[in-house]
């Protein structure tokens, strides 16, 4: 628990926002009549797994597990928030009809982690792989 206190804010933001991101999205975020649909439906299955390998993969290098990857594990971080953003936001207009508080809390979740895993990357000095000319 210790190691837990010692992290960067950043990294308290991405988890627990994406721990709260993943348990909303399984709350009616359309709801009419008695009737929901959770975030689970089109498009929101993209941003649903990739909320799961943004934790998964945190989780991963909380632990100081040592992938092998053409890229930097911050830029891998990046990424994965970066694209629940695009994808919550995909869902959010997608789900316009009858929308639920749980979808503005999704989107505010979404944006929040993206930012601080923005934050995290420029602290952690990520590059952009450069991309190679072509001949």
């Amino acid at each position: 628990m210790d190691k837990l206190s010692k992290l960067p804010r950043e990294v308290k933001v991405v988890l627990g926002g994406g721990l709260l991101y993943l348990i909303f999205s399984f709350l009616d975020w359309q709801q009419a009549f008695g009737y929901g649909v959770s975030e689970w439906h089109g498009w929101g299955v993209i941003a649903g797994i990739t909320a799961i390998a943004l934790l998964v993969w945190e989780a991963l290098r909380l632990m100081d597990v040592k992938l092998e990857l053409p890229v930097e594990p911050g830029l891998v971080s990046v990424t994965l928030a970066l694209l629940l953003l695009l994808f919550t936001l995909i869902t959010f207009i997608t789900h316009d009809v009858a929308r639920h508080w749980p979808a503005w809390v999704g989107l505010i979740l979404s944006i929040v982690i993206a930012v601080a895993a923005l934050m995290r990357a420029r602290d952690e000095n990520v590059h952009l792989p450069a991309a190679k000319p072509t001949a």
